[in-house]
This record gives structure tokens, sequence and C-alpha cells, in this order.
């Protein structure tokens, strides 16, 4: 991953176990591309090598405090919670309505990040175009 170091990223996209697998990261990274943002991880992601262990946000990784942190996939542990949430704005997509993540988010989606991320991606190449 190129470009904005995390810590010094307004806009952080970052992933998370549910996303699957390393394939899922280049999805993330088109969309922090158009925003001209950073890509972040979590733990689980790191640690099964799908990213970086610089993209860690959390404790034992980066601390981060962007105007806007974009967390998909990711279930809320309290670790990385401690890493993002000095954000401004927190958004979450998560097919599980009982993630942790949402007790922080202010914006929630409820859904499958595959089908969610394309659309949102699309609307982000229609408004910046």
């Amino acid at each position: 991953v190129q470009g904005i170091k995390l810590e010094d990223a307004t806009i952080i996209v970052s992933g998370g176990r549910g996303i699957g697998g390393p394939e899922g990261f280049t999805q993330l990274e088109q969309l922090a591309k158009l925003l001209k943002g950073a890509v972040g991880a979590s733990r689980p992601a790191c640690d099964n090598g799908w990213m970086p262990e610089k993209a860690q946000v959390g404790l034992t990784g980066t601390i981060v405090t962007p105007d806007l942190y974009i967390a998909v996939g990711i279930s809320g542990a309290s670790q990385h919670i401690a890493g993002c949430s000095g954000a401004k704005s927190i958004v979450a997509i998560n097919k599980d309505a009982d993630a942790n993540i949402f007790r922080f988010a202010h914006y929630g989606v409820v859904g499958d990040w595959k089908k969610l991320l394309p659309a949102f991606t699309e609307k982000v190449k229609e408004l910046t175009a």
C-alpha cells in the first residue's frame, strides 16, 4: 500500500476479518484512492497476511485521528476501537447487526460489503468526476 501514511491521512478505509481475504482489500484500495485516503486494517487482517503490519490500526498498530474512518468488515474489538476512536466520523459496514463497531460508529450500514462497497465507490466516482 503506497501513498499516504495512516497517521497523516484525513480519510482511512479500513478492512477486517469480514473482508474474507487479500482480494477484498483491492476494492478498499480503489475507494481510498478515489477519496485521496489511506488503507488500514484490523489486527486479524494483518495477522492473516492480507495486509502489511504497517497498515494495522489499533493499540498494537497505529492510532489514527482522520476526519473520516470507514470500517468495512471490522467487528470492533476494543484494541481496534482504541486506535480509531479519535476519528471525527466513523462509518461502519458489517453484515452482523450486533457487531461492536456499531456502538462507536456515527453511521452504520448492516449488509454485505461486497454489494455495498461497489455501489458506494461508483457514487464517489460520480460525485468526484
